[in-house]
């Protein structure tokens, strides 16, 4: 069942689904979507109150809006099904988080969904194991454009204009215009820079994430590079609140004009030492964002549904897939999009 299956990740994911996985899809949406022989559609404002009630109980849902309130995550855990979060706003995720731990029953919730988080997460789980890393710094860099999608595109200008907790120290805030650094996203080329925002962080730690001390810093850029420049330089002149009050609006106009940079997506992660050093880092690149995070709710549900003994309550992508289970599982639904992979540590490089 999908929440919110008429967007940009939806269109993508309703087909993957039906040429990997037998039974029926249910589509929950405002609008609708023309129906199949295996797509059924349900009307429903999932934001009404008693929405739960016309949800089939031991479901497996994926949640692509953050219009729902996380008591549906809840009560799909509680009634044995599972709940999928592909949001990155850590407010809501914690939301969704406390909710499904608190509800018991015998599902589960599964946030980090997608491919930032999700992708990322995975990535920044696997440095954080390098010894002596104190510091995971994550990348993202994005095309600009319809390729991005609206709800993407809507979701980062909010972001640009909303401070956030910094990680690892406790109650001091930071505005994206101020924390600012530079990755090298492909394997040849200039560094580019990104800004910092609020992003999700869970299960980058593992389970032991309450008692870890590793911190964990998000970036975000666009390609082309000018674009990320640009947006810094609003943000600099005091307009990041504004544009985020105008994100629905702003959005709407850029979807109309021509796509800007390139049709991808770009991670790099990187692990630093107590005096900020680089020990180790991981990079991908691969094509539209909204393809790889359908391909990679496809590859969670598959990996959830594998357990011999199935996780219960909260949980992030983490307990789930490994790192390169997930890349195994991205170029086996993606055969015709190029995935390249690079590392750097202590082992020297490797694809």
């Amino acid at each position: 069942m999908l929440i919110g299956g008429t967007g940009d990740v939806g269109r993508r994911l309703v087909p993957l689904l039906l040429d990997h996985i037998s039974g029926s899809i249910l589509v929950v949406s405002r609008s609708g979507i023309a129906p199949d022989d295996r797509v059924e559609t349900l009307r429903l404002d999932i934001a009404d109150a008693g929405a739960e009630a016309g949800l089939p109980p031991g479901a497996t849902v994926v949640n692509l809006t953050e219009a729902t309130p996380p008591s549906i995550a809840a009560h799909i855990v509680r009634t044995g099904g599972r709940f999928l979060e592909t949001s990155a706003s850590p407010d809501y995720l914690e939301a969704i988080t406390r909710e499904a731990a608190a509800t018991g029953g015998p599902g589960a919730a599964v946030v980090c969904v997608g491919t930032a988080p999700g992708l990322s997460t995975l990535m920044a789980a696997d440095i954080a194991r390098v010894e002596g890393c104190a510091t995971v710094d994550i990348g993202l860099q994005l095309g600009m454009g319809r390729h991005y999608g609206a709800a993407a595109t809507a979701w980062s200008i909010g972001a640009f204009g909303t401070a956030f907790r910094q990680s690892g120290a406790t109650g001091t805030t930071a505005r994206p215009r101020d924390v600012c650094r530079s990755f090298a996203f492909q394997r040849t080329g200039r560094e580019r820079p990104a800004l910092g925002i609020s992003f999700a962080k869970e299960g980058i730690a593992g389970r032991s994430a309450a008692s870890s001390s590793t911190r964990a810093r998000t970036f975000l850029a666009f390609d082309p590079a000018y674009v990320t420049r640009f947006v810094w330089l609003l943000l600099r002149l005091g307009l990041g609140p504004a544009l985020a009050r105008r994100k629905h609006g702003l959005t709407r106009i850029l979807m109309r004009l021509p796509s800007l940079g390139r049709t991808c997506t770009r991670i790099a992660v990187e692990a630093q030492g107590p005096d900020g050093g680089v020990l180790a880092s991981r990079h991908l690149t691969a094509g539209d964002q909204a393809d790889v995070t359908a391909a990679m709710i496809l590859a969670t549900i598959r990996a959830s549904h594998s357990k011999e003994a199935p996780l219960s309550g909260a949980t992030t992508i983490v307990d789930h897939l490994t790192l390169s289970g997930a890349l195994d599982a991205l170029r086996g639904l993606l055969p015709n999009m190029p995935i390249e992979t690079w590392s750097t540590g202590t082992d020297g490089e490797r694809t």
